[in-house]
């Protein structure tokens, strides 16, 4: 998603509760797939279109760092669903990144000479972020979730590669394990493609999935990507501005699955897609139960 820096902190108070993010089916037999018909999902905590925070959230000017003080800073401020990007390092600990990109350790104020790929973990949690936030391994964001029992993650893992997939829900699962398996259910998965969806079940049946189609490149019909998501259970399709057109927005609200878009940073849009019943990603915008404020 792109990223827009901000340059101011917040100085309201907030009333509501804060909410991200992709697909690339595999051929038409993906979608075709096998559905779980005899689940019934709960109501989710998505169901009121709370604002998702994205990358952990707002601090201090900036945004995306999924650091642990801006988790800690913004769920003070309100917010309770928050979107984080999860990757692997180079020595199998899953943590807060949103990438390994050079570009990115200069986005985040790191100075540090990387080498390709994911780095090691130790050095990952000693890279402080903009010179003074503390980076946060998955294990942290457990330790915070079992402090706060009504924060719910929606994870941005990045992935479509079956083995890495596995990997990743395989570690994120066993670790939620060890600090209390009831975590897991404010663990929101995002999944990328149909496919995605088997390899993250096979790990943990989750109660509520968010398919976001950033990496989808062939949508077939919006009719079509209702009704496996209505058969499959999805709570909620997360997309682009560009692809929530009427048509794609109504089959999926007859269906009965969410609609979100992402990144929606201007308050007049944020108002507008609500007028039509879709919820937002944000980098920094509060919805005080009547409007959304910028900082």
């Amino acid at each position: 998603m792109k990223d827009e820096k901000a340059s101011a902190v917040y100085n309201h108070k907030v009333s509501s509760t804060g909410f991200v993010t992709s697909v690339v089916p595999q051929g038409a037999a993906a979608w075709r797939g096998a559905s779980n018909v005899s689940k019934k999902p709960a109501q989710s905590i998505l169901h009121d279109l709370p604002v998702v925070v994205h990358g952990l959230g707002f601090i201090e000017g900036y945004y995306v760092t999924n650091s642990l003080d801006a988790l800690l800073v913004n769920y003070k401020r309100g917010f309770r669903v928050f979107e984080i990007d999860l990757n692997m390092t180079s020595d199998g600990h899953l943590v807060a990144r949103h990438d390994w990109t050079p570009g990115h350790y200069q986005y985040l104020g790191q100075a540090y000479q990387p080498v390709a790929g994911p780095i090691p973990f130790e050095t990952f949690m000693s890279l402080k972020i903009h010179s003074k936030y503390q980076p946060a391994s998955w294990e942290d964001i457990l330790q915070v979730m079992r402090e706060h029992p009504d924060l719910y993650v929606i994870t941005d893992t990045k992935e479509r590669d079956k083995n890495q997939v596995h990997q990743t829900f395989s570690y994120l699962v066993k670790a939620a394990k060890k600090v209390d398996p009831k975590i897991l259910d404010r663990v929101i998965p995002q999944i990328y493609d149909p496919a995605m969806l088997s390899y993250i079940q096979s790990h943990y049946d989750f109660k509520h999935i968010i398919y976001t189609l950033y990496h989808h490149i062939n949508i077939q019909s919006p009719e079509q990507l209702a009704d496996w998501s209505a058969r499959n259970h999805i709570t909620a399709v997360a997309a682009f501005p560009f692809r929530l057109k009427d048509d794609m927005r109504t089959a999926l609200q007859k269906r009965g699955i969410l609609v979100y878009a992402h990144t929606i940073n201007d308050p007049a849009e944020a108002a507008a897609y609500r007028a039509q019943g879709i919820g937002i990603y944000t980098d920094y915008l509060f919805y005080d139960g009547i409007s959304f404020v910028g900082p």
